[in-house]
């Protein structure tokens, strides 16, 4: 962002603020806190609305900002009953394959964003070798988790295209979990172990430009009619 940019910014944060409760505030400034852009999550042709929006839960609670979509086959639509306005409080990155573009067109222009924006692709299947959510390496460098659908998982694109694997080791006949229980087990985890710390630090939470430019957001989301307030102030 530019300086002229980030000017722009902060007085657009500055005339909105009296339009913002301070307890609303607050809380705003709690969660940002505790967001990450470290590990992110990337969802691949989900076509059950309850499921796709329960993971945007989860990437809300467990204070995960960006959610990648991939649609290759099926249009990602969300459950209002199930999400519950959680999407106003994430960065949405939507990847759509083209009716000429080969059959995971979405998945690889997703695997190649995530890859130049230096994130380690983990692929979470059950049926694959690898880490757990206990094991996964996270001092390595920023991750990026990818789950599939419902009954078929991941793409071969996908699984192939990792970097790595992960599993959620199970005890019981089931050899799989909801793919929405698979996240929130996953993102709580791995959320709890980036705040925990370990013997070597991880530069988990966000800049404070991140941080300005998120709540920058949130607050032209939240306020009635801000776009109207800031063009009376500002030219």
């Amino acid at each position: 962002m530019s300086t002229i940019e980030g000017a722009r910014r902060e007085a657009e944060i500055t005339i909105l603020r009296p339009f913002i409760s301070d307890r609303r505030w607050e809380r705003m400034q709690t969660v940002l806190a505790h967001r990450t852009r470290y590990v992110t999550v990337a969802v691949e042709d989900i076509y059950q609305p309850h499921n796709g929006s329960a993971i945007l839960r989860s990437c809300d609670a467990f204070g995960f900002q960006d959610v990648h979509i991939i649609e290759n086959r099926n249009r990602y639509q969300v459950n209002p009953g199930v999400e519950l306005g959680t999407s106003q409080w994430l960065t949405m990155h939507r990847y759509r394959r083209e009716e000429n573009d080969h059959p995971a067109a979405a998945t690889d222009a997703c695997l190649h964003a995530l890859r130049g924006a230096g994130y380690r692709i983990v692929a979470t299947s059950p049926h694959e070798e690898g880490a757990t959510p206990d094991t996964l390496p996270l001092a390595g460098g920023p991750v990026a988790l990818l789950f599939g659908t419902e009954k078929e998982g991941l793409t071969e694109t996908a699984l192939t295209g990792a970097d790595e694997h992960l599993r959620i080791p199970m005890v019981g006949f089931v050899e799989s979990l909801n793919i929405s229980v698979s996240a929130a087990v996953t993102l709580h985890r791995l959320g709890n172990r980036l705040r925990e710390g370990g013997t070597v630090p991880i530069p988990w939470q966000l800049s404070e430009d991140e941080r300005r430019d998120i709540l920058h957001r949130w607050i032209l989301r939240n306020v009635r009619h801000a776009h109207q307030i800031i063009s009376r102030q500002l030219p």
